[in-house]
């Protein structure tokens, strides 16, 4: 933009301030006349508004006292006459379709009503008629008992026999707004809380304005309607008993010819205002152009030598022209001359540089060919940034120099990296070899733990023998054994030792291996146990404990002796469907404490049936949610699972089990043992059952 047009500018800016400034004084009184009037037009509908009310109130008291002076109230109260209370309240009806009366009971429930609509809602709420029948003074207010209905409404506590009442007479609000406008001389409206318009003195002015600014505090305002009338609106709230906004009581003035009027003044003063403003611009502009013309030639020049052009030369009229100007212009011509040597110096530097530059980029070249991929790539792009054919760069060395440094840091860099990753290389092969070997000897620890356990069955056919066993880990802590004490009686045990791993597979280990030793010595399961949990007290410096279901079974009687130290309840499963859970344990787990008794329990075992031992694996085997297998899900299965044979049985509680868990990862060892026993001998023996 050139110096005469911001001149001139300036000069419009100038007058457009003190026009504003002037604007503003006028702006301000006309504001706060505004704000006067508004204030005086609010407290005119307060105040007409307020005597309507009295007037009204009065009146209504007026009829109130007539109907509680009646003499036949009493009797067509205690005979509870709805007819007869129509008779008494009749006149005042009748004076007034606007009126409404309601009768209350001590209880606050309506007995009758004047009110012809199908839903009879009270004239007054629960907490206007409690305050009437506190006190026998009249309470006077306004009510909206229903969306489109607002009453004045006065109430009275009566007396009649003893039992008190309430007596509530009510004038709809719609009859005063025609007074209002007779007072105001405007169109007044009722409108809800939600600003519409539910009554008025002229019902179709304002439907479908959004009215609802209107509805929480009185306020003078001015809109446009829908037919581009300008109208004045006061609102005045309308409290509820609970001094709470119910409503709104709106008075509209129609302002259009007053609004046209003083907008044809403001339009005409802003337009006079605007062409003289334009006038004094136009003249300042025209006398500056003439006045600058030496002035622009000079500046076209410096604009030319800015951008390297040094052909251009000021006019040698401007350099003899007295005054400003002219020194301007021989100024320019001296400037000039001295642009024209530095060109000759500035080339012949560039030459030089250039040729450094080409040296230096060619050796950081051959040097970024030994660093790796993305360190290379990354210097070989800052070398290749363009600088060679800018003449005014004179900060290409300085590039370069930077550039060799972080070339020299990335080199450090990568050798860091390098003997960093050798070290992690040797940790990380040093720690493979360690979980290889790991690995064989945790898969030589499950051959060794599996191995002792029994993988024939009995040497008798008098019962049927199936069992499973599936470690959470390499190796587990539950264990089972079954054998023949002598010709006639069969050792049964499962146990669960607390934990898992290694740990858990070696105290396992030791366990079976004492009990089996026992049993070759004692006969009596509580004997046994006892012996067993006094020798694993014993330097048990791991407070490892172990749950035992322990019990020698007579093959020919079908007595079943045992001993539950801990461990959960086995199931027998009766012919029939019928099941039975053996009693719960009443003794502790072993190698807890030395030197305990332990109880000992009988069962009949008829031919046929089967006993079901197994760990908590079975019972706390969780599904994707979290929610465990549970002992009620395992007497649900034995009762509807239809078993043939003790290697049903296992198989069976195995695919129940898994079907619970889904997806869900096995949380604990599993293990299981089903003694069937058989109605006659078989010639032949099945496999034992199944260990994974």
């Amino acid at each position: 933009m050139s110096l005469k047009t911001r001149i001139a500018l300036l000069v419009v800016v100038m007058a457009l301030g003190i026009g504003s400034m002037a604007a503003y004084a006028f702006w301000s009184r006309d504001r706060e006349h505004e704000r006067n009037y508004r204030e005086l037009v609010s407290a005119s509908q307060a105040i007409a508004w307020n005597k309507l009310q009295q007037e009204t109130a009065a009146d209504l008291q007026d009829h109130l006292k007539q109907m509680l002076a009646n003499p036949a109230l009493p009797e067509a109260l205690a005979h509870a006459d709805m007819e007869r209370l129509d008779t008494l309240v009749a006149p005042s009806l009748f004076a007034d379709e606007n009126f409404r009366v309601d009768w209350f009971d001590q209880r606050r429930a309506l007995l009758r009503s004047s009110s012809r609509l199908l839903q009879q809602d009270p004239l007054v709420d629960f907490n206007w008629l409690s305050a009437s029948l506190a006190t026998a003074d009249v309470r006077i207010g306004i009510s909206h008992p229903s969306r489109d209905n607002y009453y004045l409404v006065v109430t009275q506590r009566f007396e009649i026999n003893g039992q008190f009442g309430v007596l509530a007479l009510g004038r709809n609000l719609k009859q005063l707004l025609h007074d209002m406008s007779y007072i105001s001389g405007a169109k007044s409206f009722l409108v809800n809380l939600r600003g519409r318009a539910v009554a008025g003195t002229q019902a179709a002015l304002l439907d479908g304005e959004q009215l609802s600014f209107t509805a929480r505090m009185p306020r003078v305002q001015e809109i446009f309607d829908r037919q581009q009338r300008r109208w004045r609106l006061a609102s005045l709230p309308l409290l509820g008993p609970d001094n709470r906004p119910i409503g709104t009581l709106l008075s509209a003035w129609d302002i259009s010819e007053i609004y046209r009027q003083e907008r044809r003044e403001q339009l005409f003063l802003l337009t006079g205002l605007a062409l003289v403003i334009a006038a004094m611009g136009l003249l300042v502009f025209v006398y500056l152009g003439r006045a600058m013309q030496p002035l622009n030639r000079s500046v076209d020049v410096l604009q030319a030598l800015a951008h390297g052009d040094l052909r251009a030369a000021p006019d040698e009229d401007d350099q003899r022209l007295p005054a400003e100007a002219g020194a301007i212009a021989r100024g320019v011509a001296a400037l000039r001359g001295e642009l024209l040597n530095l060109q000759v110096l500035r080339d012949e530097r560039i030459r030089v540089r250039q040729q450094q530059e080409r040296l230096i980029r060619r050796e950081l070249r051959t040097l970024a060919d030994g660093l790796d991929k993305d360190a290379r790539q990354e210097i070989l792009t800052a070398l290749d940034s363009p600088s060679e054919d800018s003449a005014a760069n004179d900060n290409t060395l300085a590039r370069l120099a930077a550039t060799l440094a972080r070339m020299s840091g990335l080199v450090l860099a990568q050798q860091d990296k390098l003997v960093v990753l050798l070290n992690q290389l040797r940790e990380a092969m040093q720690q493979q070899a360690a979980l290889l070997s790991l690995r064989q000897e945790l898969e030589i620890a499950r051959t060794m733990q599996l191995s002792i356990l029994p993988r024939q069955a009995p040497e008798t056919e008098a019962v049927d023998v199936s069992t499973l066993m599936i470690p959470a880990k390499e190796v587990g802590g539950d264990f089972y054994d079954y054998f023949l004490v002598d010709h006639n009686r069969l050792a049964v045990v499962i146990a669960d030792v607390s934990g898992k791993g290694i740990p858990a597979a070696f105290f396992m280990a030791i366990s079976r291996t004492l009990l089996k030793s026992i049993a070759q010595f004692l006969f009596n399961p509580a004997e046994i146990v006892k012996q067993l949990n006094d020798q694993l007290c014993a330097d048990n410096e791991q407070m490892m404990f172990v749950t035992l279901f322990f019990g020698i079974f007579d093959l020919d009687s079908g007595d079943f002796e045992f001993v539950n130290a801990g461990h959960n309840p086995p199931l027998l499963l009766r012919t029939g469907g019928e099941v039975e859970v053996l009693p719960h344990s009443q003794n502790p787990a072993l190698a807890v404490m030395d030197g305990l008794s332990f109880r000992q329990g009988n069962l009949q075992i008829q031919h046929g049936e089967t006993l079901l031992l197994y760990t908590d694996g079975i019972t706390e085997a969780q599904n994707p949610a979290g929610e465990l297998f549970g002992d009620e899900r395992l007497l649900a299965w034995a009762r509807q699972a239809n078993l043939d044979g003790s290697n049903n049985v296992t198989n069976s509680l195995l695919s129940a089990v898994r079907a619970f868990e889904s997806s869900a990862a096995q949380a604990d060892d599993i293990t299981c043992i089903a003694l069937r026993r058989l109605a006659s001998h078989r010639l032949a023996k099945p496999p034992c059952g199944e260990t994974v």
